[in-house]
This record gives C-alpha cells, sequence and structure tokens, in this order.
C-alpha cells in the first residue's frame, strides 16, 4: 500500500494526515502547486486541498502552505466545526 497516495499527482508536493478526522483510513491534507494540478486559487502558487471535504485555499509561498496543511480548520469550515 502506498503511504503518498497523491505522489504520482501532476503538481503534488506533500501531503499529510487530517488529525481532524478520526478512523482507520488516513484522511489527508495535500500541496500542490496549484497550475501543474489545474487548479484557480486567484493568483497563489500553491493549492492546500482537505481531501475529506474537498475544500481548498490558495498559498503564496510553501511555508505559508505547510501551515495550513497543519492547520486544515484555517481554511475548511468542515474542519472547523469538528474542533467546536
Amino acid at each position: 500500500m502506498n503511504r503518498k497516495r497523491h505522489s504520482l499527482e501532476a503538481g503534488y508536493i506533500a501531503e499529510r494526515r487530517n488529525h481532524l478526522i478520526p478512523g482507520l483510513v488516513a484522511v489527508k491534507v495535500t500541496i500542490y502547486v496549484a497550475a501543474e494540478q489545474g487548479i484557480d486559487v486567484a493568483g497563489s502558487r500553491y493549492a492546500v486541498v482537505c481531501d475529506a471535504h474537498g475544500t481548498l485555499c490558495g498559498a503564496t509561498s510553501m511555508p505559508k502552505a505547510r501551515q495550513l496543511m497543519k492547520q486544515p480548520e484555517a481554511f475548511c469550515l468542515q474542519c472547523r466545526e469538528l474542533t467546536d
């Protein structure tokens, strides 16, 4: 089984387990180079995607993208509701 299930997708950079989603199946938050993945994020270079809810946001730098990847509740409303 491939732990990095998105690694063969266009523009893939990194993924991390979404700590807000319990269960045996690891649900990920993934960073892509937006243009390579065909995602329009209003001029941002990177797209950060919550796989559990299909929510995404843009980030202009890799440090910002990595921070969002670690805190999906910062951009995903459904994840934010899980923290309430």
